[in-house]
């Protein structure tokens, strides 16, 4: 927690290879190694600690403290602009509200850091909007009982492999001179 909290990149990434489970163990205020990394804008050690984190990273930074707090609200609070995009990349939920019923947003420490961080979000959310209309449109065009349906359908590319026999039989009759 403390190699986290001061941004000591190569004792986390040591810490992480020996035993990750230490990156959800709670301080006394509820606080895990990626609220604390977070906190103090160390976006290298954030990354490091999602990329081990047990569980998964989006199970990760959607976890609160004593407060409600996530990893996004210190990340708001400090104004540490690349942190807020690993996180949102994550899948921090931007809209979470901490016991003051207060957003990450709200928590922004400058106008810039507040601005860039609404654009993050609407970036993300267009995203996700794409992802589901690009996935109902395979489900469309695949068949209902095709077992590979939402895994791409039409307009994936495939390989068919001709045999010799096969290639005589699809080629037209040739005609007489």
């Amino acid at each position: 927690m403390l190699a986290a909290r001061g941004g000591l990149i190569e004792t986390v990434h040591y810490l992480c290879q020996v035993d990750a489970s230490w990156i959800l163990c709670r301080d006394i205020h509820g606080r895990d190694a990626i609220m604390e990394a977070s906190r103090g804008g160390h976006d290298t050690v954030v990354q490091i600690l999602l990329t081990y984190v047990p569980g998964g990273a989006r199970e990760a930074v959607r976890r609160e403290d004593q407060e409600g707090n996530t990893a996004l609200h210190f990340a708001s609070s400090g104004g540490h602009l690349l942190v807020l995009r690993t996180l949102l990349a994550a899948g921090a939920d931007a809209t979470h509200e901490n016991v003051w019923c207060w957003t990450p947003v709200a928590y922004s420490a400058s106008v810039q850091a507040e601005v860039y961080l609404k654009g993050l979000i609407n970036e993300v959310e267009k995203r996700r909007q794409q992802q589901a209309q690009s996935q109902t449109r395979k489900n469309k065009l695949s068949p209902p009982g095709d077992p590979k349906r939402g895994q791409g359908g039409a307009g994936t590319i495939g390989l068919r492999i001709v045999r010799e026999e096969d290639d005589n039989k699809l080629r037209p009759p040739r005609l007489a001179p």
